[in-house]
């Protein structure tokens, strides 16, 4: 068993016998386990994993990221534009503002607007993967 404590929140990975991976769970807080593990993808994880999933973990944690939704956590896209329609009554504005590389390699870059001007840029091999990262950054500062 491993535990790590962040900001009065301890992080509980124990293991099973004969089982190679590792469970997790958020000691003394059954509901905020419940949520965690309805927000992530992977329940079980290898040893050597632990500091990352640690890491990701407390940040959920941090950013108040977990919900009872999953589609939030799945999608950055989907909860920016939401919190831009609560926030500002307005929809963000998306744009592809560059392609580089090789077409069967391309890096495409993005930028997301939102309402009160402030402009996220990321680049991702393909669109969608660089719309979700310029989201993941506005989302942080939210």
């Amino acid at each position: 068993m491993k535990e790590f404590t962040q900001n009065g929140i301890t992080l509980v990975f124990y293991q099973k016998p004969e089982d190679e991976k590792f469970s997790f769970l958020i000691k003394n807080n059954e509901e905020m386990t419940e949520l965690l593990l309805s927000n992530v993808s992977q329940k079980r994880i290898k040893e050597k994993d632990i500091f990352f999933a640690k890491k990701g973990i407390f940040e959920k944690i941090e950013n108040n990221l977990l919900t009872n939704e999953k589609t939030e956590m799945n999608n950055p896209i989907i909860e920016l534009a939401e919190r831009c329609q609560r926030m500002y009554r307005e929809s963000m504005v998306t744009r592809v503002v560059g392609k580089e590389g090789a077409d069967h390699n391309p890096t495409i870059t993005v930028e997301i607007e939102l309402p009160n001007g402030k402009i996220y840029t990321a680049s991702g091999i393909n669109q969608k993967t660089a719309k979700q990262a310029a989201a993941e950054k506005a989302l942080l500062e939210l």
